[in-house]
């Protein structure tokens, strides 16, 4: 998808603000009503709906390929990755 295809609206929302917000999304982060707004989207727009499914199955993979014992350790990981450590 070009720029230009992320400043479409479908179903009321940007693609944009879709990909923004859709790690909360997938991760369960987001209230009921962005949740209904972001599912209408989705549920309409190809593109995102097929980047959408790309990123949870990759996220997916990542999170079954991560020993259970770190899980819970995402924050910090994230953290030290912004960090540059």
């Amino acid at each position: 998808m070009n720029d230009h295809g992320l400043d479409t609206i479908v179903a009321g929302v940007c693609c944009r603000d879709v990909l923004a917000d859709l790690s909360d999304f997938l991760d369960g982060a987001l209230g009921a009503p962005r949740v209904a707004e972001l599912q209408g989207h989705l549920a309409a727009c190809s593109n995102c709906a097929r980047f959408g499914g790309h990123i949870a199955r990759t996220l997916t993979a990542l999170r079954r390929a991560m020993p259970e014992e770190t899980r819970d350790q995402g924050p910090a990981v994230l953290a030290r990755i912004r960090a540059g450590r």
